[in-house]
């Protein structure tokens, strides 16, 4: 029906145009008069019936950039729109329809599932402008919704330049103030490229009721071995003092023996409360890069000179560290003094190595030989006061695990026993 009409319109508007023409060339100006007007007519109409199309075209095409698709093309096939077009459109209108459906249910999903999880997400481009934020975020920074990173300085001083520098695989502990309270947070970050803009994914952990279950069992665990440790001191200096409380001429004899007992137990205490002030009272790290290589080497001949030997390399040669090097020579005095006392050979085979990790971070291992570590002990060796060692002080390695934690770093141990040990550093 569609062509038929077009072919209709078309071969009026021929047959006019052609009658105009002969009665011009007779001189029929008045019939000639009346064709041209048939002939504008004619071409008026076919005019109105084609554009009709690129109407409905155009239609559609709005339609599918404003997402409004409640228009409709049917009955309109005598109108000017080709019906085998109609069809085709009505389809694409539908399609688009469902996709856009589809595409809000997702979102709706995606969206509640976001603000649903217990940690706060941040997304921010690289202008360090917010793109979307959580619930969970919200709750945790406090609102009016900040708009940049430059806002989350209300919430705390100095949370917009840690959050602005986070990089992947990077965790950093951030504190947040609301109100009386105070919150410790885990931050990580992710990059990612979505609609051609580089964005980055800020991740926000409240860590503060792990925090204080960890503090609860560490207190509880160091009140254990205070009260292990001066009951051992007290009661045999409570027995000897009531012993010798009403004198005789027996315990007179025995006075001597008794008092050095006591000045031992005393001196033991005073000993392990000293132990204990050492281990409270590390400094914080003050940060400079110092060369691998050179550092090792310096440290082999201190150790040299207490008759502790070992052997070292550092992949590149020109490495430097970023760290406190006085804290950290006492992380691997301690170290390489464990690993070549866990040897029963005369000959020494305690090996340090320095390298980067896939990350690009410095990785030092120290490695021995030597006996190895019971599995049931191996949670417990950074424990403090907790050591295997018949006058060993137990605060060594957690000595060690301090100051690596000051340093933003991780120390871990693998060991297998009759065949040694090695602990890992992560700075």
């Amino acid at each position: 029906m569609y062509h038929f009409r077009l072919i209709i319109r078309i071969l009026l508007s021929i047959f006019c145009a052609t009658a105009t023409g002969f009665c011009l060339s007779r001189g029929w100006y008045g019939p000639c008069l009346v064709g041209l007007l048939l002939t504008v007519f004619c071409i008026r109409r076919l005019y109105n019936f084609l554009y009709r199309t690129v109407k409905d075209m155009r239609r559609l095409t709005e339609a599918i950039h404003f997402s409004e698709f409640n228009i409709s093309f049917k009955n309109m096939t005598g109108k000017g729109l080709s019906p085998e077009l109609m069809p085709e459109m009505e389809a694409s209108i539908a399609h688009f329809n469902s996709q856009l459906q589809k595409k809000v249910s997702e979102q709706n999903f995606y969206d509640t599932l976001l603000n649903r999880i217990d940690f706060g997400l941040i997304v921010v481009d690289t202008q360090g402008v917010i793109t979307w934020i959580n619930k969970m975020a919200l709750d945790m920074l406090g609102k009016p919704q900040p708009k940049t990173l430059a806002d989350l300085e209300n919430v705390s001083h100095g949370l917009s330049e840690t959050l602005d520098n986070l990089i992947p695989n990077e965790t950093h502990i951030i504190q947040i103030h609301k109100g009386s309270k105070e919150h410790s947070m885990v931050a990580t970050a992710v990059y990612f490229i979505a609609e051609g803009k580089h964005l980055k994914i800020v991740s926000l952990k409240n860590i503060q009721t792990v925090l204080d279950e960890t503090e609860s069992d560490a207190w509880k665990k160091l009140i254990r071995v205070l009260m292990h440790e001066i009951m051992n001191s007290l009661t045999p200096i409570i027995s000897l003092s009531e012993t010798f409380a009403r004198p005789d001429d027996e315990n007179r004899e025995m006075l001597g023996s008794a008092m050095q007992a006591i000045h031992r137990r005393s001196s033991g205490l005073v000993d392990f409360v000293n132990n204990y002030r050492q281990l409270t009272h590390i400094p914080l790290p003050v940060m400079s890069p110092f060369a691998a290589q050179e550092w090792l080497a310096d440290l082999h001949r201190l150790l040299a000179a207490d008759n502790y030997s070992f052997s070292y390399a550092v992949t590149p040669v020109d490495m430097t560290i970023l760290a406190d090097r006085i804290l950290m020579d006492q992380v691997m005095i301690n170290l390489v003094k464990n690993a070549c006392e866990s040897e029963s050979s005369g000959s020494s085979t305690v090996h340090v190595s320095i390298s980067k990790n896939e990350y690009q971070r410095p990785l030092l291992k120290v490695t021995d030989k030597g006996e190895g570590i019971l599995p049931e002990v191996i949670p417990q060796i950074f424990v403090p006061f907790f050591t295997t060692k018949a006058k060993g002080s137990g605060i060594g390695l957690s000595i060690c695990r301090q100051i690596i934690t000051l340093h933003g770093g991780v120390i871990t141990v693998e060991s297998e026993l009759e065949r040694g040990s090695c602990f890992t550093i992560t700075l």
